[in-house]
């Protein structure tokens, strides 16, 4: 009885010790989608959240936890469907990068957004649409 007592003990130790070192590791920021959509962290400071709906693709795009400044990026789409893959260039809207699309994104999508950001920085996210 002694023995199992131990072991879950460390089991709930171990437990309680790696999700609270992975929230430490995150360093209280607020990762995660804010606008409905599927959201990637890029790098230590990047993240992109990627919004669907029936008439296009957005993709907002934070640094430090902030809308990220996309003057003089350059960014396409490219997504990959039991149709094929095709390729679209971004409008630049402030932190949001927009592309209007022929048909809805079916489930199961496999989306890639490549560019530069204006620094020259090269910014790569993938998404399978959920």
């Amino acid at each position: 009885m002694t023995v199992l007592r131990s072991t879950l003990l460390s089991l709930v130790l171990s437990l309680f010790l790696g999700a609270s070192s992975a929230a430490w590791a995150a360093g209280g920021h607020d990762h995660g989608p804010k606008h409905g959509g599927q959201f990637v962290e890029v790098g230590a400071e990047q993240g992109v959240e990627m919004v669907t709906s029936a008439e296009g693709i957005t993709f907002h795009v934070t640094e430090n936890d902030k809308p990220a400044n996309l003057t003089g990026s350059s960014f396409r789409v490219v997504i990959q469907t039991g149709a094929g893959v095709k390729m679209y260039p971004l409008a630049v809207e402030g932190s949001t990068l927009k592309a209007k699309l022929p048909n809805a994104l079916p489930a199961g999508a496999k989306v890639a957004l490549t560019g530069k950001d204006g620094h020259g920085h090269t910014l790569q996210a993938r998404f399978v649409k959920k």
